[in-house]
């Protein structure tokens, strides 16, 4: 019985050695597993740090694009607005400009080129005017 006794003991001693051993190595695996999962969490947070940053400097490029494209429009604008205050200018002058010319041509055989421009310039001055209408509209 002290024998038998002898080889239970020395058999739960070699499993529990080998439990431990088990133990052990699921131990050191467990660890290489954490090691590399913060390794890993270490290399995402570095690289979403980058993309931040990248996201920050594509934001910040396209407000000062879009201040520029702001300042444009208004240059754009101001330019538009001193041109339609000059086309208006001139077209409010040129019909009694017209007139007052055409009074002065002689009323018998007055040169050709200068009917040509005058009814040149009457034409222009209808399509600016429609133009106007439909710009209005």
């Amino acid at each position: 019985m002290c024998e038998e006794f002898k080889r239970e003991k020395t058999e739960a001693r070699r499993r529990l050695h080998n439990a431990q051993m088990r133990i052990s190595e699921v131990e050191r695996q467990m660890r290489e597993v954490v090691s590399t999962y913060e390794v890993k969490m270490d290399e995402e947070r570095w690289h979403r740090a980058e993309l931040e940053k990248e996201h920050r400097e594509v934001i910040s490029r396209m407000n000062e694009y879009t201040a520029e494209q702001e300042m444009t429009i208004e240059h754009w604008k101001r330019c538009f607005s001193q041109l339609a205050a000059l086309a208006n200018g001139a077209i409010e002058e040129i019909p009694r400009l017209l007139a007052e010319a055409e009074a002065a041509l002689p009323i018998f055989n007055p040169p050709r080129e200068i009917e040509a421009f005058f009814n040149h310039c009457k034409k222009l001055m209808r399509e600016m005017k429609s133009m106007i209408v439909r710009g209005r509209e």
